[in-house]
């Protein structure tokens, strides 16, 4: 871990605080449109490396900001690509927006509740994609990421910041790095239960 903590170390500081923001809201941001980035450690490794001069419940709060301007980016800018070159030019391929509506199907909610169910089991990425194929409302989708995004990053970071306060600094570095594997581990494990048990129940049905 000592390896990792001073890799860690360097890079934040060549990066400062601003630059360590900037590169938080494209994880994010990259996360929503593109392809999985893993946020969740992000997050929280940029917070254990808080400033000397922010407190860190002030550095918390900025990480919250920045990681649901990120969710929301990356979500509209998905979002708009598709509605503009797939869905308003009718290059949408049918049996992809079939594929699509099939898929919701299989889910205990089939509208833009699955953003939050998103949130505790990855079951649909490319949440943007979905919006636009799906036309569900962009302005209650956007609200759905955002307080999302806010209640599980907030309950992770205070986790992080309850950690900090009983350990040294470098102890509650590893137990972050652990907490991350498993946070992680438990989104993969939840995703794979819940299409494993959906798909079961569709086929009982």
């Amino acid at each position: 871990m000592a390896f990792l903590d001073d890799f860690f170390a360097a890079l934040f500081g060549a990066l400062g605080p601003v630059g360590s923001l900037v590169a938080l809201l494209v994880i994010f941001a990259i996360d929503a449109a593109l392809f999985p980035a893993l946020p969740e450690a992000w997050i929280l490794i940029t917070y254990t490396y808080q400033p000397e001069t922010m407190d860190p419940v002030g550095w918390a709060a900025i990480l919250l900001a920045v990681a649901v301007a990120g969710d929301l980016l990356g979500t509209s800018l998905l979002y708009a690509a598709v509605r503009r070159l797939l869905i308003q030019d009718r290059h949408m391929p049918r049996w992809l927006e079939s594929g699509m509506r099939r898929w919701t199907e299989f889910l205990v909610v089939r509208d833009e509740r699955v953003i939050l169910l998103n949130r505790v089991a990855p079951v649909v990425p490319f949440v943007g994609a979905f919006i636009a194929a799906l036309r569900w409302s962009y302005p209650r989708s956007m609200a759905f990421v955002a307080v999302g995004g806010l209640a599980k990053y907030a309950a992770l970071l205070y986790l992080v910041f309850v950690i900090g306060v009983s350990y040294d600094i470098h102890t509650a570095r590893t137990i972050t790095l652990v907490l991350v594997v498993v946070v992680i581990a438990l989104s993969l494990g939840g995703s794979w239960w819940y299409r494993r048990r959906r798909v079961r129940s569709a086929g009982k049905s």
